[in-house]
């Protein structure tokens, strides 16, 4: 099976700004921003998306996504953000790995 391009990303085959990592996930800025400081969060254990994760894997992924939303946001001054999850083509999935999409909004 090929890579995708996040398992690039956390092989440090491709360039990114990579905001945290730990055992579990990688989050990194978008190359594609919808809004200043968009960022992802992907595990590193692959699944394509939501329709398949393990339950402890997902837990973990939220639970992670929201206390980076948290820490970066704050730390960027943004007023809120928006936690983003496409599942498969019809709903704009493009990169077929689970990820959240974390997305800061400034007043």
């Amino acid at each position: 099976m090929e890579k995708d391009i996040f398992q690039r990303v956390i092989d440090r085959e491709i360039p990114s700004t990579i905001i945290y990592e730990d055992a579990d996930v990688i989050a990194f800025l978008d190359i594609k921003p919808v809004q200043k400081n968009h960022f992802l969060v992907v595990p590193k254990e692959y699944s394509r998306n939501l329709y398949d994760i393990e339950d402890d894997n997902l837990k973990m992924l939220i639970s992670k996504a929201r206390k980076l939303a948290l820490e970066w946001t704050e730390k960027w001054n943004a007023s809120g953000f928006k936690l983003v999850v496409n599942n498969n083509e019809s709903a704009d999935q493009s990169v077929f790995r689970t990820h959240i999409h974390i997305i800061p909004y400034y007043d």
